[in-house]
């Protein structure tokens, strides 16, 4: 027994230590999409996430503008990373970046290229949802019950319709109506069946829409129960075919055309678009 034992323990001494994996952190950017037009000397909310593998660990995301001569840190929170920028020259402008482990600096691993204070209209053929991607401020349901339409200007680059909005629900489950307008006018509304988490609700006939004019999209809950991020509209968000301005997030107690604005609020309505 003495020599079986002394020979597992041979065993366990010589058996090689499997290696811990390398870091590997990678960088993506969410928004803006690639080749969308954006305003000259505004903000621009730059949106991404970052990873490292199963092991994690991100600790912070560097971007450039000047294609990797200078690094400047992005606004990181786990996994999530903001960047403001102010685009002051007109032309293309291309973004890099590249993420950080407390052990490593990954390569850059994504660029997106846009253009400043132009008139780009990337090609689009197909329907398409404007995606409101998690920032490091936290979505919430807020505790508010009382009855509200909530909503979001937006604006597109080409002419086209909204067929439906994907709203992301709070507390409050049961039934909503979608509306659409301009200019305080209502276009178009639909009633939807309750539901939970994220909903899509289709109107009855595509609403017609066009280029470069503003738009509201809305819904209203009879008892509140709504999901909410503030400070999220803190630049402008352009994702092709989408043009969403600052402060973008809108509510009205009053009933009808929501107007007023909280803290930038983001509440979670999705327009789909139709070319």
């Amino acid at each position: 027994m003495r020599r079986i034992a002394v020979l597992l323990l041979a065993l366990v001494l010589v058996s090689p230590t499997p290696a811990l994996a390398a870091d590997n952190p990678v960088a993506m950017i969410f928004s803006p999409t690639a080749g969308v037009s954006v305003p000259l000397n505004q903000p621009l909310l730059v949106i991404g996430g970052a990873v490292n593998g199963e092991s994690g660990g991100i600790t912070g995301v560097d971007f450039s503008t000047d294609h990797g001569t200078n690094w400047t840190p992005a606004d990181t929170r786990g996994e999530r990373w903001t960047v403001l920028l102010f685009p002051s020259v007109p032309g293309p402008l291309t973004i890099h970046a590249r993420a950080r482990t407390a052990s490593t600096t990954g390569p850059t691993t994504v660029s997106r290229t846009i253009h400043v204070g132009g008139t780009t209209v990337p090609a689009l053929e197909h329907e398409t949802s404007l995606f409101l991607h998690d920032t490091h401020d936290p979505a919430v349901n807020d505790p508010d019950e009382q009855p509200v339409e909530i909503g979001m200007r937006v604006a597109v680059d080409r002419p086209g319709s909204i067929t439906a909005l994907i709203i992301k629900r709070g507390d409050y489950t049961g039934p909503v109506t979608a509306r659409v307008w301009s200019n305080g006018t209502l276009l178009a509304e639909q009633e939807a069946p309750g539901a939970a988490h994220s909903q899509r609700i289709t109107f009855a006939a595509p609403v017609p829409v066009v280029a470069g004019t503003e738009y509201v999209v809305s819904y209203y809950t009879p008892s509140g129960g709504y999901k909410a991020t503030e400070n999220y509209f803190v630049g402008n968000l352009a994702q092709t075919p989408f043009k969403i301005p600052v402060n973008a997030g809108v509510y009205s107690y009053s009933g009808g055309f929501p107007a007023d604005t909280w803290f930038g609020s983001n509440y979670g309505i999705e327009p789909v678009f139709r070319p």
